[in-house]
């Protein structure tokens, strides 16, 4: 009986701390970066190419555009991503800032979350092209930041892990290596 006794006592300090967490940690951030050999030109388009998203973006499955024009500040579209249990969850953006070649930011938004985020391409010299990626985001209550706690290095490797899925994408496929034939 001390077994089951002692048993929720320590579920309830379990629970307890993750409801304290909830409530005093409301402010997360993710960074993730990485050197691409390609140019900042063709880095930039590659990333900002919604029809490419599926190629580096894990889980990704659609946009939705909802309003305004690619690239035009206040624009605003919905990306689809499956959940780990195959359901489709969603993530409204709106564009931020935008400066071609070097800057991207959106606010978004879903049922969990909410926060910001920030990509910078930066010519490193040398031929290759290094992105910052760079989001704040909070949960929209105390459960939500609770799992964000405990998600939060989980969210860290899979915007790294995009990044290399971009790299990859870019770095294997050159363009400028393929030969133009008319038909």
């Amino acid at each position: 009986m001390k077994f089951v006794k002692y048993f929720f006592i320590v579920i309830g300090v379990i629970l307890l701390t993750l409801v304290a967490i909830g409530i005093f940690k409301t402010d997360y951030q993710s960074k993730a970066s990485i050197e691409i050999d390609a140019s900042q030109q063709q880095v930039f388009a590659v990333y900002n190419n919604p029809l490419l998203y599926t190629h580096w973006m894990t889980n990704y499955q659609g946009l939705e555009q909802l309003e305004g024009q690619m690239n035009e500040i206040g624009n605003k579209h919905r990306l689809k991503f499956t959940t780990g249990s195959g359901e489709i969850t969603t993530l409204d953006q709106t564009l931020a800032e935008f400066k071609a070649n070097e800057l991207i930011s959106y606010n978004y938004e879903n049922q969990w979350l909410e926060g910001t985020s920030k990509a910078t391409f930066t010519d490193t010299g040398n031929g290759t092209t290094k992105i910052d990626l760079h989001l704040d985001y909070s949960g929209r209550g105390i459960v939500q930041n609770a799992l964000l706690f405990l998600l939060s290095s989980t969210v860290d490797q899979g915007h790294q892990h995009n990044l290399e899925q971009l790299k990859a994408l870019i770095e294997d496929s050159k363009p400028e290596e393929l030969e133009y034939t008319a038909e």
